[in-house]
């Protein structure tokens, strides 16, 4: 009886540390760097961050938002060479443009004034995507 009862607690400890262990994943998971919990995030979310990568002919993330005077940089991750153009699909409107960017290289654009800027690929008419400026 003595075994059994061993054997018993034995899968009680392995458990309560399986679940301890669990515990301790979510939390650090979902809390910011300075250990506060994170706020949640729907999932429509925009991406808050001063980069953009090209990657498999599509912007990554499809849209962003940044702070007046952020500098956004476009790297490209991409076999073909790609802009960051600012305006409808063919239809630059002058507020940025990266000229071309070559497989591997980076380049980086100041927004001072704040908007919604859609942009796009010269080379390929069909990448297009969001910059919003707060």
């Amino acid at each position: 009886m003595s075994a059994k009862l061993d054997s018993s607690l034995d899968r009680v400890v392995v458990l309560l540390g399986a679940a301890l262990i669990l515990a301790v994943a979510v939390v650090l998971l979902t809390s910011s760097s300075d250990g506060s919990p994170a706020a949640a995030k729907p999932a429509s979310a925009v991406a808050r961050v001063d980069h953009v990568d090209i990657v498999d002919f599509k912007f990554a993330p499809d849209a962003i938002s940044v702070a007046a005077g952020t500098t956004i940089t476009w790297t490209n991750r991409d076999s073909a060479p790609h802009t960051a153009t600012s305006g409808a699909s063919a239809s630059p409107d002058g507020t940025f443009d990266t000229d071309i960017i070559a497989e591997g290289q980076s380049k980086t654009v100041r927004l001072a004034k704040p908007g919604t800027f859609t942009y796009y690929c010269a080379l390929h008419p069909f990448m297009h995507a969001t910059v919003i400026v707060r």
